[in-house]
């Protein structure tokens, strides 16, 4: 379901390459990147708040993505939401990060670029870039080389979605939703 915000008539702009799975739900004020993939039982709930996801992005099976009135959920590109995590804006991802199963970034915190969450964890404050962090509450555990970038690429699962789109499985976006460059 792709909707406008019953709140405020805000509607989701979603670039044509996405591939989104059908039972997707996206709701209001909703920015999707360019070939990023939302996979099944995702959401994605704009109604409230802004919720900007980048290019070359996954957001796995059940991921939620929230924000309080007038705040931003920001992730962003080459980034992997594994499966079951959530966000709840004001909240950030940096680019080429990776979140990891069940965990959830709370109001105010920020991933920085190329770092990772480990699953089962909690974030809610600002990290350093390049950087482990996991526990509850989560806490720095290693320091990452800046050349690990290419470690979590996101093309793997760009593929996967393009595959899918090209199949016939993805969502049917309406026009009016779709980001025209």
């Amino acid at each position: 379901m792709i909707i406008k915000s019953p709140f405020n008539d805000t509607i989701p702009k979603i670039h044509p390459t996405a591939f989104i799975a059908p039972d997707v739900v996206i709701i209001g004020d909703v920015e999707v990147g360019a070939y990023t993939n939302i996979w099944f039982g995702a959401k994605l709930r704009g109604d409230w708040g802004k919720i900007i996801v980048g290019k070359n992005t996954s957001i796995q099976e059940n991921v939620v993505l929230h924000s309080r009135p007038k705040e931003t959920c920001k992730i962003g590109n080459h980034v992997r939401l594994a499966h079951s995590c959530m966000c709840h804006g004001p909240c950030s991802v940096g680019d080429n990060s990776l979140v990891g199963i069940n965990a959830t970034i709370l109001q105010g915190a920020k991933l920085g670029k190329g770092s990772t969450l480990a699953g089962g964890s909690i974030l809610r404050d600002k990290t350093d870039d390049f950087c482990l962090y996991a526990g509850v509450p989560a806490i720095k555990k290693k320091e990452y080389s800046k050349n690990r970038l290419n470690e979590f690429s996101t093309n793997l699962y760009v593929e996967n979605g393009q595959k899918f789109k090209k199949a016939g499985y993805g969502h049917k976006i309406p026009k009016e939703y779709l980001i025209t460059e």
